[in-house]
């Protein structure tokens, strides 16, 4: 069902749409209605030309509408309506393009001159508070920008208002989509001829420099969306429109939106028609108020009417605001909470009464709260410390302030000393005991060598030893005898073992040491085949006569 709340007093109940509510008090209904748009916290506004009509942009469709008023300051064009030069084939031909070239040019001065109206005041307001999600106009005037609010198709920054059908603002190139101010090329559309891009003509002149073929100069046109041609920013459009409907990670909007209010618009085009259609329903399943009270189709011709003193009222989460309710009906049937039928400015300005109201409520408010804290801190001084005069004075008097009011037959009281635990420290410690290590007795290790020990020997074996001179480098070193006597016998040692090894030698021996890498020495020696064996295993070589 959907709730009708006409702004004129004594209007009756329209006969279509046939799902419509009367209600019995509409001042009540729109006080409501007014209560649910502040308590919200992302509200989605879908305006048309209805709201820039009172700035002196007309509209298309009334009766003093666009459409019409071209038709009729055109008699030689056989326009069937205005709407003809807002069609993509308008640039079929010279003519229909001239005409629509000074249509932009007169289009462009009037808003220019606009000035914000009443509702593009309580987007403004609304914005302020925090309020307000996103605002998607069809108009191409632009005036949202002039209140103050972010214009433009998101890119790098978000903006508050989001325009459907382009804008008068700017041009752009048909051939490399290059965008240029409109205002820079006002004379030529006035001309009701079509600028050429500069940008295609330096490029071109670059080409004919370095000799490659020419590919023509584009033409700029204004960057408005006609009827049966593609939005030049439709992708960009689209990833806002996604991103209000279901929420985002991070930023305002992250939950999505909660409040949906379409006005000025008779929801002509299917591209709009799809919008609020999905709106409506996100903000039906978040937002303020009830789910379980949300209205539900009837089939009933006539429902019955409704009071503003009933529990079981919906919450109002989509709200239209027209003159006039879209047609064909049955398209809308269970879409919006209710109909605000008339003027958008007389409810802008109510809306922006009670905006100002709540603004005073707080701003009282919040000086009541200052009040009661300063006498709070007054009262609960002294905020300086006291000297210790000031104190014993202070004391003194508390003293005879307690004898004064106190009852004389209570007896006095004992001080009692309150002995508190002592306080743990606030930073936990750690203690990490080691235990000592154990004490570990000397160790000797006693290695026996595989010859016969000198302790062992007799003293008379002793005697026979011969200890040889200090032992030479690990280096191989041998010691032979030159000249040998018949029995003569080798005997080897290393030096590992040289103080361990007992030689019993006479007396007629000689000893002479060489390198055993002289190879001259190899040859002179007479026991030659000897040496390899003594150079493999590092022993010295005693020949005994």
């Amino acid at each position: 069902m959907t709730l009708f709340v006409p702004l004129e007093a004594d209007t009756p109940l329209p006969s279509s749409p046939f799902f419509l509510t009367e209600s019995v008090d509409p001042q009540v209904q729109i006080s409501r209605i007014i209560k649910f748009i502040l308590k919200a916290k992302r509200i989605v506004v879908i305006c048309g030309a209805g709201i820039s009509v009172q700035a002196g942009i007309p509209d298309f469709r009334s009766t003093d509408g666009l459409f019409k008023s071209l038709k009729r300051d055109n008699p030689r064009e056989a326009l069937a309506s205005g709407k003809d030069l807002f069609d993509a084939s308008v640039f079929n031909s010279e003519h229909s393009t001239a005409l629509f070239c000074q249509m932009i040019a007169q289009l462009w001065s009037l808003s220019q001159a606009a000035k914000p109206t009443a509702f593009h005041n309580v987007l403004r307001a609304l914005d302020d508070r925090g309020k307000l999600l996103r605002v998607f106009t069809q108009n191409i005037d632009a005036i949202e920008e002039k209140c103050g609010l972010s214009f433009g198709v998101p890119e790098f920054e978000d903006k508050r208002c989001v325009p459907l059908h382009g804008t008068l603002q700017s041009m752009h190139c048909q051939i490399c989509n290059c965008s240029f101010p409109l205002e820079e090329y006002l004379p030529s559309l006035t001309l009701g001829q079509p600028p050429q891009c500069p940008e295609c003509t330096s490029l071109e002149a670059t080409r004919q420099l370095i000799g490659k073929r020419a590919r023509g100069v584009g033409k700029l046109r204004p960057s408005v969306v006609l009827y049966n041609e593609a939005h030049k920013d439709g992708e960009g459009v689209g990833e806002v429109v996604k991103k209000d409907l279901i929420g985002s990670s991070k930023g305002k909007g992250r939950s999505g939106a909660d409040l949906l209010l379409v006005v000025g618009t008779s929801l002509r085009v299917p591209g709009t028609k799809r919008m609020v259609r999905e709106f409506a329903k996100a903000v039906r399943s978040r937002g303020i108020g009830s789910s379980r009270n949300s209205p539900s189709p009837s089939s009933s011709p006539r429902p019955s009417t409704a009071t503003d003193e009933e529990p079981t009222t919906p919450a109002m989460k989509a709200i239209y605001l027209n003159l006039d309710f879209p047609v064909p009906t049955r398209e809308w049937e269970g879409v919006f909470d209710a109909w605000i039928q008339g003027d958008a400015q007389v409810f802008a300005e109510m809306l922006q009464a009670e905006i100002e109201r709540e603004a005073r409520a707080k701003e009282l408010a919040l000086e009541k709260k200052k009040r009661r804290e300063e006498v709070t801190t007054q009262v609960d001084k002294p905020t300086t410390p006291k000297t210790p005069k000031a104190q014993s004075k202070a004391g003194s008097d508390a003293k005879i302030m307690k004898r004064k009011y106190s009852s004389p037959s209570a007896p006095p009281e004992k001080k009692r000393k309150i002995h508190f635990p002592p306080t743990p420290p606030k930073t936990p410690s750690l203690t990490l005991r080691i235990p000592p290590r154990p004490v570990i007795s000397e160790v000797v290790v006693t290695t026996h060598s595989p010859i016969l020990s000198y302790q062992n020997m007799s003293d008379s074996r002793r005697q026979q030893l011969i200890t040889p001179e200090k032992s030479p480098p690990r280096r191989s070193i041998k010691t032979s005898a030159r000249r040998c006597t018949a029995g003569a016998s080798i005997i080897k040692y290393s030096h590992s073992n040289v103080t361990h090894l007992p030689v019993s030698v006479p007396q007629n021996v000689e000893f002479s040491t060489s390198s055993f890498n002289d190879p001259s020495d190899d040859e002179q020696d007479a026991d030659a085949h000897v040496l390899p064996e003594i150079r493999r295993n590092n022993l010295c070589e005693i020949e005994v006569a």
